[in-house]
């Protein structure tokens, strides 16, 4: 995961965007906090899942509903546009 992506994480809190994990799955998530703490070494992910083909695989976060993943098993991440309604006539 590049700087770029953690930065990406961070403008799109309470977003969706995709993940692409080092398994090779393509996961969409809520992004709820980005934890990011250089000194100790740790850097984790917290998110809703919206899609996901493997959701047992991701470790819960106690009292919540959401996910927490380690940065070390994402490949890359990209936002998602919102869905936009047309107000043409269909």
């Amino acid at each position: 995961m590049t700087q770029s992506d953690i930065q990406c994480l961070r403008d799109n809190v309470d977003k969706l965007v995709e993940i692409e994990t080092i398994d090779a799955e393509l996961l969409t998530a809520k992004v709820i906090s980005v934890f990011d703490d250089k000194d100790n070494e740790e850097h984790e992910l917290f998110f809703e899942i919206i899609s996901s083909n493997a959701p047992d695989f991701y470790a819960r976060f106690k009292n919540s509903g959401g996910f927490a993943l380690d940065f070390d098993s994402i490949l890359s991440v990209r936002p998602l546009e919102p869905e936009t309604k047309s107000n043409e006539p269909g």
